[in-house]
Parts: structure tokens; sequence; C-alpha cells
């Protein structure tokens, strides 16, 4: 299993810079793709934002919304957070040496917490942070 970060999706349901690299990725990959209702919220709120800072319009948003959904169902795995994953989580975030953010500490005891061998993501820091806990991670080129 391999969990997406929420940066990839968006590429891949919303054109921008990385969108061939995201699908280039999806095309290929033979593993269940996975992600969590906290990777849902960020994207919906990604939709949000973008509505409101005026770089897409509101309809354009609830189709791009509705057609996540129905990938969620059909394409992705669902992982739904435990208890252990929102400690796993402090627990790195309470280390000095820790350069995760919040969020991404989330996803990352997520993926750890439910087997996943892999992690796609676009942000490099995230990147490092999950090779330095030992999950690898598949780096997407712009």
């Amino acid at each position: 299993m391999i969990y997406a970060d929420t940066n990839v999706l968006l590429s891949l349901f919303c054109p921008d810079s990385l969108s061939a690299a995201a699908a280039a990725w999806y095309e290929k990959t033979s593993e269940p793709v996975c992600i969590s209702p906290w990777t849902v919220m960020e994207f919906r709120s990604n939709m949000g934002l973008r509505v409101r800072k005026g770089l897409l319009p509101r309809g354009k948003s609830m189709a791009v919304m509705r057609q996540f959904d129905s990938a969620t169902i059909a394409n992705f795995h669902l992982l739904v957070p435990a208890h252990e994953h929102f400690i796993r989580a402090g627990e790195w975030l309470a280390k000095p040496e820790c350069a995760l953010r919040s969020a991404d500490a989330l996803h990352l005891a997520i993926a750890f917490g439910h087997g996943c061998k892999q992690f796609v993501s676009f942000d490099l820091a995230l990147g490092a942070a999950a090779k330095k806990l030992g999950l690898p991670v598949v780096g997407l080129k712009a």
C-alpha cells in the first residue's frame, strides 16, 4: 500500500504545473493507493480556499469535489485514523528534532499505523521527514 499526500491528489484533480507528474505516477503505480479522512478534509479545505481567493469558480470546485468523492469510493483505500495514530503523531511532534507540522505528522502516523510501505508527496520537507522515520518515499519530479 502507498499513502498519497493531499498535494498529489490535488494535482491529479485540479490541473496545475505538477499534474503531469502526478498523473504519470498514478498511471504506473500497481500498489493500492491509500488516503485518510484527513486527506479528504485537506482536499476540501483547499477547494474552498481556491474559491475564496477567486482562483476557481464555485461550480468548478463542486464538480472537482464530486469527481474526487467518486474516485475516493472507486479507486482509493480509506484508512481511518485511530487514537494511537494521534498519540504517535504527538510523540513525533514533541521531539525537538522533528520538523513536521501537525497535519503532516498525522498523515505519516496513519500511513505507518496501517502498514503502508511507501509515501508519495511533492512536499520535499515532508518526504525527508518520512524517510527519517523509516517510511520510503516516492519522490515525484515536477
